[in-house]
């Protein structure tokens, strides 16, 4: 919408890094969308020049504030690879053309729309600033960084998921309030300055300094915990944490939406394309214009996850209702082939999952649901996501109803009827699952099930598959490089998956992200929990070295795994026997110039250090990694 159109000055302009898609899986479309329902008039900002201060005047001031997000995924993910390769492409950019968003992009349009009108309220949100509204740490510049609310130097930060407190930030400037004053609104972090108090009245836990995480990785380790340890909305107490002269202060989150909410959050008037203006196809598009997203939020607290940091540990839901009226409409819609190629969520399964307990949900400090044993509060029932699915196959206009979001085998293993229907209808070739590992040691660091969860349903499904006379295939995820994973436990899963005779064809190499149990791990090398040691991979050699384990069976991999294997002392699992990992020949690093040559690497320079630009092999392996945030529409 224009000034024009709206006849006025907009009510919210909302600043993205990402291409325009209207899309309720496209976090700016949601918010934009919600606020329309609400009664303001939303404008648009997409993949602004944050060179030209004028590419923000487009629009002219808004009446309330502008809402800044550096898009569906943090900045530095959407560029670099873990390896710290650049990434070829923008998936959420026209024609996927790199370059359109700067690094910690929250931080340059935040500063460029107070540059271009004075005094203008700005509130930032978004997966980028929900994970580094703390102290965190950036892989990118192997360094503890300060809140980005204080960076951007944003009047409010938003937290979470974003639709109740964009709403009520609107309503109370509308009201006339001064944004300084709006300081109690859940979901939300705000700067004091150096002479205000701390909120009264409310109970306050003070979090390591600044100062305190960049000296001592224990106190960093301590941020983290407290960050997950006080992040439920029922009992999170208000997290303060001081910056030099500054304090951050953070209030609890936010009540997740009801189903009844979510409902009308995904049956608002979406063009489910996008914008006309783009004369070339937005590639993240591609990868969910035949999904329906049916639930947000996971109980599973994976350590290496930000799911239950940003969306909530506590599963929400749409009604069957709902779902099926979209996929009713999608049906009807020019061009639709027949095929939903995903109706799921962060973790498919989970649909109608959560606590069955009121009381002891309002008291729980957990960080997940299912481990290290499964909560006896928590409810598994499949029958509601069986159902749903049955009805889905059902409606006139759809040929084929696919699974292709995450699914906790663990809690697939339970069902009687689940995994026979998965592997019957709902499979579209290939099923993808995420064990992780194989060692005990790394499984439970990562908070995963053990192997033999794993093991259980892979033979279940592929008895479903025989019997029914499918040709369909698992395929499973594997992790390397995660904090807690040496070379001990990096051989016990290449042996797994020799014996199981598994050859993924891509890998997971751990990156991290802000916020992360797993990234306090990787800085700290001490277990937040149980305050032991754990071994880090840390280094293109060690962590490459890990990778290539994992495809021991390729020959372009035989030199590199030979080397690793020399170098930990296990030159038994070189040979030509069924007990070897690889045959005997030359053994040299993936980090050796003459292979790099050899390889045609090209690199380029970025902020003084030279990176390699990322084989498409490479990134089509983290391709997965985003599923989850491109289904978590936030400010």
């Amino acid at each position: 919408m224009t000034p024009e159109e709206a006849g006025g000055p907009l009510d919210v302009i909302l600043v993205t890094g990402d291409a325009y898609v209207d899309h309720p899986s496209w976090g700016m479309a949601a918010i934009g969308r919600w606020l329309q329902a609400h009664g303001f008039t939303v404008g648009v900002i997409a993949q602004p020049d944050w060179t030209d201060v004028d590419a923000f005047r487009v629009l002219g001031r808004p009446r309330l504030f502008f809402g800044v997000t550096a898009g569906n995924m943090d900045t530095q993910v959407n560029k670099f690879t873990a390896a710290r390769h650049l990434r070829s492409s923008d998936a959420y950019a026209p024609g996927g053309e790199v370059g359109r968003r700067p690094d910690r992009a929250t931080i340059p349009y935040t500063s460029r729309c107070k540059q271009a009108y004075k005094g203008v309220n700005v509130v930032v949100g978004g997966i980028e600033a929900s994970l580094r509204r703390f102290a965190h740490y950036d892989f990118w510049q192997d360094k503890i960084r300060g809140s980005i609310l204080l960076e951007a130097k944003a009047d409010l930060l938003v937290y979470g998921m974003g639709e109740h407190q964009v709403v009520e930030i609107a309503r109370r400037l509308d009201a006339g309030e001064d944004i300084r004053s709006i300081r109690d609104v859940p979901g939300t972090a705000y700067a004091l300055g150096g002479s205000e108090p701390l909120p009264e009245g409310r109970e306050i836990e003070e979090l390591p300094t600044l100062a305190e995480c960049k000296q001592d990785p224990l106190a960093f380790n301590r941020l983290t915990l407290l960050m997950y340890r006080e992040s439920n909305p029922h009992c999170g107490k208000v997290l303060v944490q001081q910056h030099g002269g500054r304090a951050v202060v953070q209030n609890p989150a936010a009540p997740p939406l009801s189903t009844a909410d979510l409902d009308r959050l995904h049956e608002l008037p979406y063009a489910h394309g996008a914008h006309p203006c783009y004369r070339q196809p937005i590639p993240a598009l591609n990868s969910i214009q035949g999904s329906v997203a049916v639930n947000r939020g996971c109980s599973g607290g994976c350590s290496f996850c930000a799911l239950t940091i940003h969306q909530g540990k506590d599963v929400v839901s749409r009604s069957p209702e709902s779902v099926l009226r979209e996929l009713t409409a999608m049906a009807a819609r020019p061009g639709f082939n027949g095929t939903v190629t995903d109706l799921g969520g962060p973790t498919a399964n989970m649909f109608h999952m959560n606590c069955q307990s009121e009381a002891a949900n309002k008291v729980c400090r957990r960080v997940s649901c299912l481990h290290p044993v499964r909560c006896k509060h928590y409810g598994t029932d499949h029958k509601p996501y069986l159902s749903l699915l049955r009805k889905a196959r059902a409606i006139p206009g759809i040929k084929h109803v696919y699974v292709n979001s995450g699914i906790r085998y663990d809690l697939a293993s339970l069902d009687d009827e689940f995994v026979e229907e998965l592997a019957a209808h709902h499979t579209p070739g290939q099923l993808s699952v995420a064990p992780e590992h194989a060692s005990a040691d790394s499984l439970g660091l990562m908070r995963k099930p053990g192997i033999e969860y794993f093991q259980a349903f892979m033979e279940r499904f592929q008895k479903a598959c025989a019997d029914q006379g499918k040709d369909r295939y698992l395929v499973p995820y594997f992790q390397c490089a995660h904090p807690g994973t040496g070379p001990a436990e990096c051989i016990d899963l290449a042996l797994y998956m020799k014996a199981q005779g598994l050859r993924p064809r891509q890998a997971q190499m751990f990156m991290p992200t802000p916020a992360t149990l797993a990234t306090a791990m990787y800085v700290s090398g001490i277990d937040p929990y149980t305050k032991k040691p754990v071994f880090v991979a840390k280094g293109w050699k060690e962590r490459s070295r890990q990778r290539a384990l994992l495809f021991y069976w390729k020959s372009s991999e035989h030199p590199h795994v030979r080397e690793a294997l020399i170098e930990w002392g296990r030159r038994d699992l070189i040979g030509r026997g069924p007990q070897h990992l690889v045959p005997p020949g030359p053994a040299y690093g993936a980090w050796d110039k003459r292979a790099r040559a050899q390889a045609g690497v090209r690199y380029d320079t970025h902020m003084g250090m030279q990176v390699e630009r990322a084989s498409r092999d490479e990134e089509a392996a983290e391709s997965w990694e985003a599923v989850a945030e491109e289904r978590a529409p936030a400010l």
